[in-house]
């Protein structure tokens, strides 16, 4: 298995080992390889050609996308006076520029995603202007829901099916489509990261909202019309007293278990009450068609020209029927991680739509193995191996239109930096990581010498394997 891997690696790097800038050689003006001929719309979309799936460029090549989730965020102010003096805009070049260095070619999650710039200390304007000089694309938010991050003290999730929530992003749509709809750089629109991945909480919610509220008649009268308002019958299964079902819309608040949130892991979706977990599943499913169903429509309203992402969210966070009923609202299924226990290439299948991996992982370093161990590698070369174990799995991938990647350009400050969390190419102080930069440089730069020759179903499933055997051989939590 391993064999498969490093003689992969080894072409590319020997290919590009003394490449010094960004291959452009066979590209056009977006980043496409001109290897790859699709039609030329005048916008990116989605082909599939000799059974791989592709962005193709409004120039009408073949592109497969490999960008940093997070490569401006606001979190890196710390980064910025450590190293440029305080200087926001030469940070903002200088972060955009090695971006470029290392064959990032385009910025999946916009220029930066509104958790990542709670302090406002990105500009976006100014980013976007730097991408437009160089023909960089880059996708657009039509945010539908908060990250967990952005609660603010006494603020509560939003009743998803109020008319206010409706109206509310209705006018979202409106002033963002309206302003890129002719935009041949924008790769499309996305929802925002972490939709669904606490779904326990989302359902939860809208059980607990006051009576008459639109969300909890919403999903009563979906449990009342499962049971056919045989309260006796839910009894059974929820241990409660109802004397009539309509109680769930007074004065009974159900609740979910909040192991209910990781039930697609098979081994703790077979812990759970299979009649509990089918009511569950109904419930997140309506709501979840019902969120992309108006993000789908209010987008539509303004634009026919661009994409539709979807949300950013945890491969375990919607189970395949949910998948399959939102398919026909977004263009492509966006999972955050390829994940060793649940195919996403089987949900891939199952919808009929490509895959982005929409936040994935390659592992952080904590020093001194103190903070959340959360993906923790032994080492920034560790996460170097990882990443080229991951990516390479993507290459090869027919399915896979490209990949963003959770890190930053440098460690953050704040938040992470209380987590003692590693996230950057670069240290704090600007020191870089050299080996792990001069991998994911090599890699990124062999895109289409793979991407073009994507892999048998017994070859990609050798470089899945290659790729969790790396995960846990450098693993921080080996041995404990």
């Amino acid at each position: 298995m391993h064999r498969v891997l490093l003689l992969l690696i080894a072409v590319a790097f020997a290919n590009h080992a003394a490449a010094k800038e960004p291959v452009t050689n066979g590209l056009d003006q977006y980043g496409g390889t001109t290897a790859i001929k699709g039609k030329a719309t005048g916008f990116f979309h989605i082909e599939q050609i000799d059974g791989r799936n592709w962005f193709i460029t409004p120039d009408g090549n073949g592109f497969f996308a490999v960008a940093l989730s997070h490569m401006l965020s606001g979190e890196s102010d710390l980064a910025c006076r450590n190293v440029y003096d305080g200087d926001a805009d030469a940070w903002l070049k200088g972060s955009f520029a090695k971006a470029r260095e290392m064959g990032f070619n385009c910025a999946l999650g916009s220029a930066t995603s509104p958790e990542r710039n709670l302090n406002g200390f990105v500009d976006v304007e100014k980013a976007e202007t730097l991408f437009r000089k160089a023909n960089f694309p880059f996708s657009v938010g039509v945010i539908l829901l908060k990250h967990p991050w952005e609660f603010v003290d006494g603020e509560t999730l939003p009743d998803i099916f109020h008319p206010d929530y409706e109206q509310l992003i209705r006018s979202r749509a409106a002033q963002v489509c309206t302003r890129y709809k002719d935009d041949p750089l924008c790769m499309g629109y996305y929802y925002g990261f972490g939709a669904f991945n606490k779904s326990d909480e989302w359902v939860n919610h809208h059980f607990s909202l006051p009576p008459g509220s639109p969300g909890r008649e919403v999903l009563c009268d979906l449990l009342i019309q499962r049971y056919q308002g045989d309260a006796e019958n839910f009894n059974g299964v929820y241990g409660t007293s109802l004397k009539d079902m309509a109680e769930l819309k007074s004065t009974h608040c159900l609740t979910y278990d909040k192991q209910y949130e990781r039930r697609n892991f098979p081994i703790v979706g077979k812990s759970l009450d299979e009649r509990k977990l089918a009511d569950f599943e109904a419930i997140v499913s309506h709501m979840c068609v019902s969120l992309y169903k108006l993000g789908h429509s209010a987008i539509r309203r303004f634009d026919t020209n661009h994409l539709i992402l979807g949300s950013f969210i945890k491969e375990w966070a919607l189970s395949m029927d949910s998948w399959k009923k939102a398919a026909p609202y977004v263009d492509m299924i966006a999972p955050q991680h390829v994940n060793e226990f649940i195919s996403v290439n089987e949900i891939g299948k199952a919808t009929g739509l490509p895959i982005i991996f929409s936040d994935e992982y390659f592992g952080f370093h904590y020093p001194g193995g103190k903070g959340s161990l959360h993906a923790g590698l032994m080492s920034h070369d560790a996460r170097a191996e990882v990443y080229a174990a991951n990516l390479m799995r993507h290459f090869k991938d027919p399915q896979v239109l490209g990949v963003t990647y959770c890190a930053c350009m440098y460690d953050q400050g704040g938040n992470t930096l209380a987590k003692n969390n590693q996230n950057g190419f670069y240290s704090l102080r600007g020191e870089p990581r050299e080996t792990l930069i001069e991998t994911v440089t090599k890699m990124n730069r062999s895109v289409y010498e793979h991407a073009r020759n994507p892999a048998s179903p017994d070859e990609l499933n050798q470089l899945h394997e290659v790729l969790f055997d790396k995960w846990k051989e450098h693993s921080v939590r080996k041995g404990r």
